[in-house]
């Protein structure tokens, strides 16, 4: 849990809490329940994504290096923090309720290779059918 930032919006919105992955520029939005049923806990996209390089044909992605990332991570933080009306305010993560604290540290994976244990909606989780994957 110490990679994660939080911030906290105040209910303004149904994904009150903005959590941020320092280590790897991830982003998610939690409910205050992000695990009940109607609780939402979802994958809102990568910090450093819009600095991928695509390369050969367009359709090969070369991720950005580590310090890109730690690069548009702390900027990302210096201005919310700078606007707190933008994702909120910045809070402990020893404040947050139980529920939220259990869904971040669910986010945490020791094999990068597998999945978050977390409840998380997000557009590609599913799996289109294709001629090539028949």
């Amino acid at each position: 849990m110490k990679n994660y930032i939080v911030f906290d919006n105040g209910g303004r919105s149904l994904d009150r809490f903005t959590i941020i992955n320092s280590e790897t520029g991830d982003v998610f939005g939690a409910s205050e329940d992000p695990c009940a049923p109607d609780g939402v806990g979802k994958w809102c996209g990568n910090i450093a994504d819009h600095r991928a390089v695509l390369y050969g044909a367009g359709w090969r992605q070369r991720p950005p290096a580590k310090k890109i990332i730690e690069y548009e991570v702390d900027n990302y933080i210096n201005n919310a923090r700078l606007d707190p009306e933008w994702i909120g305010d910045e809070v402990d993560i020893k404040s947050l309720s139980e529920a939220v604290r259990s869904y971040i540290d669910e986010l945490d994976v020791a094999d990068p290779r597998t999945h978050s244990r977390a409840k998380i909606a997000s557009f590609g989780e599913f799996q289109r059918g294709t001629m090539a994957a028949r």
